[in-house]
């Protein structure tokens, strides 16, 4: 019998057990693939770590986030985070902007806003701005290494003597006092239980009588030959908020290019923004506008750059209709936990999320308010209990 199972070795469970295993729970961590793996939301070499939102809760958990990872240095000897500096854009009537700079002077988030002149001068070649934008930097933010920081939490869990069965894709729960885990290859049994298994959790949640409104997408990762190998480097992150104003994409899509760090004299420049598909046959669903439009994005505001991506990779999220975190309970069950709808944008806060699951499932009071990220916020959402 464990303390808790985690399903889910992405870098949201791989926290929570992480936590679990180091104040001496026994821990099970599963995973339905071997990992690491590039199935889902959690691989690849780099993730933005940045504090800039327009609610203050995830700036706070993004504050003390930036204190486990650098703990989680410690621990294992390694330099996870690298410090870079995010440049946000955004056209007229810079509403978005607007709400960032407010919520950041709320929270002490350090930036500085630039005129279009000043960051040609800074940055030369970064991007095109046109005539009439803004821009503001946010110095502090930075590269998180993802593939390394899930290869540390690995090693910490076992370390602390907490187990992963990878390979193991889960088959049935049972929910109760003790919760039951039946594998394609065996059967555990748990006094709680943790899923944060990305892209896939309504699998595990419509048997037990919940469907959440999650949107699975597949995106692709374009990375572009920059005119000098290595021009981009010890430039910022940016973020272009101005293109959530066209009809191709949604209100919270933007583009963001990232220094070559990947791959030499590559720059990834993508867009948040991606196409419906099912995890499971994510690599048949048809492609969209996205890489077209982003081909014609390169060609006008980075004209020096091949416009003809030289690398193409896909990521996969799950998205909220409005782009926050989904973190409860399950309805009677109050000793299974869950996370899902990261959306794109929840790998920085992991140490946080994870530790907040691992409240959760133990019956603790949870270390922030998380009352508006709970699945009731939805009308209609309501469990079937089955057990």
């Amino acid at each position: 019998m464990y303390d808790c199972i985690v399903i889910g070795g992405g870098i949201i469970g791989s926290a929570a057990a992480y936590h679990l295993a180091k104040n001496g729970k026994d821990t099970l961590l599963l995973d339905q693939f071997l990992l690491p793996h590039t199935r889902g939301s959690s691989h690849g070499p780099a993730r933005v770590i940045r504090s800039s939102y327009d609610d203050p809760l995830y700036p706070r958990m993004v504050a003390e986030a930036y204190q486990l990872w650098h703990q989680l240095e410690r621990e294992t000897d390694t330099t996870l985070i690298t410090k870079a500096g995010m440049l946000i854009i955004d056209s007229p009537p810079f509403d978005q902007l607007n709400q960032l700079i407010r919520c950041n002077q709320r929270v002490d988030v350090a930036c500085e806003e630039l005129s279009r002149g000043e960051v040609c001068r800074r940055y030369p070649g970064l991007l095109d701005i046109p005539e009439g934008y803004r821009a503001v930097l946010e110095s502090e933010a930075g590269v998180l290494k993802a593939d390394k920081a899930l290869e540390c939490y690995r090693t910490q869990i076992r370390r602390f003597g907490g187990k992963i069965r990878d390979g193991e894709k889960v088959v049935t729960i049972i929910p109760g006092r003790t919760v039951l885990v039946r594998t394609e290859v065996g059967e555990y049994r748990a006094k709680s239980l943790i899923l944060a298994p990305g892209t896939w959790i309504n699998k595990l949640l419509r048997p037990l009588g919940l469907n959440l409104p999650i949107n699975v997408v597949r995106l692709t990762l374009p990375f572009w030959k920059e005119p000098t190998a290595g021009q981009s480097r010890g430039y910022p992150i940016f973020l272009d908020l101005s293109t959530a104003k066209l009809k191709h994409l949604t209100s919270h899509s933007y583009v963001y290019g990232f220094p070559s760090l990947e791959y030499p004299g590559l720059r990834k420049i993508g867009v948040h923004h991606g196409v419906p598909t099912d995890p499971d046959t994510r690599d048949a669903c048809d492609e969209d506008g996205d890489l077209e439009f982003l081909r014609e994005y390169v060609k006008k505001h980075l004209p020096d750059h091949d416009d003809k991506p030289a690398i193409l990779e896909n990521c996969m999220y799950s998205l909220t209709p409005d782009e926050d975190f989904i973190i409860d309970t399950l309805p009677h069950h109050p000793n299974i936990s869950f996370g899902c709808g990261f959306s794109g944008h929840g790998f920085k806060m992991a140490p946080v999320t994870g530790r907040i699951l691992v409240e959760l499932a133990l019956g603790q009071q949870p270390s922030y308010d998380i009352s508006p990220l709970r699945m009731k916020r939805f009308p209609g959402v309501h469990c079937q209990a089955k057990y």
